[in-house]
């Protein structure tokens, strides 16, 4: 893989803004883009498809298995993980998800983690690159099919002319934007769609309401569930149909990783990670709930104290606890550490993101550079 610097596209912000993204400020920058090998491409989809299968095997035996780990490592409510139980026993379908792997020096993938739960980057990853792939290098390929593969998986989970609400936090303009990007895929599928702010969604009598007083139904949800577990666990068992199901507040949690480990440690794609604080080494330290990268330290540990912080962000999480990941030190790239970002549509892999940052620790602030093969 190369980083390769470009002059940026003439008024290119005029040009992703017409597509809605309009929160571009300090997060894309036309200035490099990636270029990827054939090969690397094949690791990173095979890399997909087995951490995928990986990782939905650890959600089993854990709603299956260990529904006390829920309640004691997770901090689910019993009644909620009751419902997480049923949820994951109807099969309740799930549409994306973006899987995080850093490069070791030998080109194999590592998970980091798994965003399961309104993963970011999804607008910028699927249409943006895309367009800016067609108009600088059209005769290249591109690893993603991300947008075609949403339309479908709508098809898959709907009939035409069923209705999908889509609700979020209308404050920020980057859930704004995501959310509008994912109705017009559902349109594109044939399927009816209302965007609202969830605020506005009324409960009454375990039922939701919007606005006009129409029944929600079906919502897809840009907000996570362990906020809405937190705010309303009434309204998390109200009768709706949820995208993403409630299944997925078990492996949203960064405490899976742990659990990864434990059942396949040879797995050349998973990385050592543990709840309790290792004796030795350095590790990555994150919370188990947490977002943007935020309370992530590289903490290198002696004698089972932390003797250095190496590298870490700020933030308001941890309280929940943490988990300690062995840490692996990404290759610089002209000074910038890329993290690659595999999405996951409707159970299989469907094309990278690559974010990038000058520090080790990917948060908010990493910047989009767009790739080709």
């Amino acid at each position: 893989m190369e980083r390769i610097p470009i002059t940026p596209r003439p008024n290119y912000q005029e040009k992703i803004e017409l597509l809605g993204f309009d929160f571009h400020a300090s997060y894309w920058k036309e200035e490099a883009y990636y270029h990827l090998r054939t090969d690397e491409v094949d690791k990173l989809e095979k890399a997909t498809v087995q951490a995928y299968q990986m990782l939905c095997e650890a959600t089993r035996v854990i709603i299956e298995e260990r529904p006390q780990w829920m309640e004691q490592v997770l901090k689910i409510p019993p009644h909620i993980c009751r419902r997480i139980k049923y949820s994951w026993e109807q099969d309740e379908p799930s549409l994306y998800g973006r899987f995080d792997f850093i490069i070791a020096p030998d080109g194999t993938p590592k998970i980091l983690e798994f965003n399961a739960d309104t993963p970011t980057s999804l607008l910028e990853a699927s249409l943006i690159q895309w367009q800016w792939k067609e108009e600088l290098f059209s005769y290249r390929d591109q690893y993603n099919s991300i947008h075609e593969a949403l339309v479908q998986s709508w098809k898959d989970m709907y009939k035409p002319r069923s209705s999908v609400h889509f609700v979020g936090s209308l404050e920020n303009n980057e859930d704004t934007g995501t959310l509008q990007y994912l109705a017009s895929t559902a349109m594109d599928a044939g399927i009816s769609t209302r965007v609202m702010d969830i605020a506005d969604m009324n409960l009454n009598e375990g039922q939701f309401y919007d606005p006009s007083g129409e029944r929600i139904t079906d919502c897809f949800k840009l907000y996570p569930w362990e906020w809405m577990i937190g705010e309303s666990e009434v309204g998390c068992l109200a009768d709706i149909h949820w995208i993403e199901p409630i299944w997925k507040a078990v492996m949203s949690n960064k405490a899976i990783l742990t659990v990864l480990y434990e059942l396949f440690p040879n797995s050349p794609y998973v990385l050592p990670a543990f709840l309790s604080r290792p004796q030795f080494g350095i590790f990555c330290k994150k919370p188990i709930y947490s977002r943007e990268g935020h309370n992530v330290s590289i903490v290198e540990v002696h004698d089972w104290n932390e003797k250095a912080r190496i590298a870490e962000t700020a933030g308001d999480y941890g309280e929940e606890g943490y988990v300690y990941q062995a840490y692996i030190r990404p290759t610089p790239y002209q000074g910038r550490y890329p993290i690659v970002g595999s999405w996951v549509i409707g159970g299989e892999p469907a094309g990278i993101g690559i974010r990038e940052n000058n520090n080790e620790i990917t948060d908010n602030l990493s910047e989009f550079v767009p790739h080709i093969f």
